[in-house]
């Protein structure tokens, strides 16, 4: 079987299947007959796409669950590549999610298919030595973050900076008096509450996150906490968060984050959303002990919270790891009321943020990958 015009698409992490989604939309406003299909989730179908593998049997997050999934993920790379030989892809566009994607490179090349890499990541962290791979094995890497495209010229690979489609997409749901409305959190301050989209990670995190709120609504009595809730998500965190003061949402991330008066955010992508929404925010990570130890030998970046990388310092704190939950609590006192410590953190939000470009990064992504399949 051989589909005319289809196109592979792997994405292994709800933060890929969404930025894949937005590609995969502006492709088909100049291809509408391509066929997409590979690894993804609900956004990738919706825009389209034929989703072989759920991007929620892919997702894992530190070292054992990475080692406790190699046996799938094996036998999804075998039953992957039967379905490469047998639809002859055009080309395939592989979305971060380097441990799969970058060994799936190098068998799509041996099979002389085009490979376009959307996301680049995240070498400058951690890794370095596997960019050799991506310049033996990758015909087109295109990066969203500003500083990727100097890492790699220090490697003598070019690669194309599109800027961050988040500058297109992050904008509210609804209106502030809407929002507060379905909330029924009145007038009152609130913080917005991110405790990410994998499961693990919402255990880990999300109670030490409603430990601050507690303390916090403790010295403002008034103060409300909106928990944003992933697709799927829902009823974790309502078994979680049932503390008083709490209201838990789906579908208005956005609009928790433009009108928050502060925010507490797992690391990675929201990161950005809320330097885009211009919610001054403290990041909050950890992982399982071995995970950490290991991490730590490993990265080498000044900054965990993609924001702070993108803006070249900590506008955000960061507490990784070891919470303190008393300080974390003192330091969001400080950027809800202290008002000099408000201005100084949203003066670098605005100066980070023009740094993710004007717009338009999918579309430019998808002309770029266009080209590599299609010529012309």
């Amino acid at each position: 079987m051989s589909l005319e015009r289809n196109i592979l698409v792997i994405a292994g992490e709800p933060s890929g299947d969404f930025q894949a989604s937005l590609l995969i939309s502006e492709f088909f406003k100049f291809f509408p007959d391509v066929h997409f299909w590979g690894f993804g989730g609900e956004k990738m179908r919706n825009a389209g796409a034929e989703i072989l593998v759920d991007v929620s049997h892919l997702a894992v997050m530190g070292l054992f669950d990475v080692v406790a999934h190699i046996p799938k993920l094996k036998r999804f790379m075998r039953e992957l590549c039967a379905e490469v030989e047998r639809r002859k892809p055009t080309g395939a566009i592989l979305v971060d999610y380097p441990g799969f994607n970058l060994s799936l490179a190098q068998k799509l090349k041996k099979q002389k298919i085009p490979v376009g890499y959307y996301i680049s990541p995240q070498f400058w962290a951690w890794g370095e030595n596997r960019v050799r791979k991506v310049k033996k094995f990758i015909d087109r890497m295109v990066c969203i973050l500003p500083f990727e495209k100097e890492f790699y010229a220090r490697h003598h690979i070019d690669v194309e900076y599109v800027g961050h489609p988040f500058v297109d997409v992050v904008s509210p749901e609804v209106s502030e008096a809407e929002f507060r409305r379905e909330t029924e959190i009145g007038d009152a301050d609130f913080i917005a509450v991110l405790p990410g989209s994998r499961e693990k990670e919402i255990f880990r995190i999300l109670p030490p996150m409603l430990e601050i709120f507690k303390i916090l609504r403790e010295r403002h009595r008034s103060l409300m906490a909106v928990v944003a809730a992933a697709p799927g998500r829902e009823k974790i965190i309502e078994n979680l968060a049932i503390s008083e003061g709490i209201k838990i949402v789906s579908g208005r991330t956005y609009s928790a984050m433009k009108y928050a008066r502060a925010g507490m955010i797992a690391s990675g992508s929201a990161t950005l959303e809320a330097m885009i929404s211009r919610l001054p925010s403290v990041v909050l990570y950890r992982v399982d002990p071995l995970s950490w130890k290991i991490g730590r030998m490993l990265i080498k970046s000044p900054h965990i919270a993609l924001a702070n990388l993108v803006a070249g310092g900590k506008i955000f704190p960061e507490f990784i790891q070891n919470l303190n939950i008393e300080k974390i609590a003192d330091e969001m006192e400080k950027i809800m009321y202290d008002n000099f410590r408000r201005n100084n953190i949203t003066a670098q939000m605005e100066s980070a943020v023009a740094k993710l470009g004007k717009g338009g990064a999918s579309q430019k992504a998808a002309g770029i990958f266009s080209e590599l399949f299609f010529g012309g």
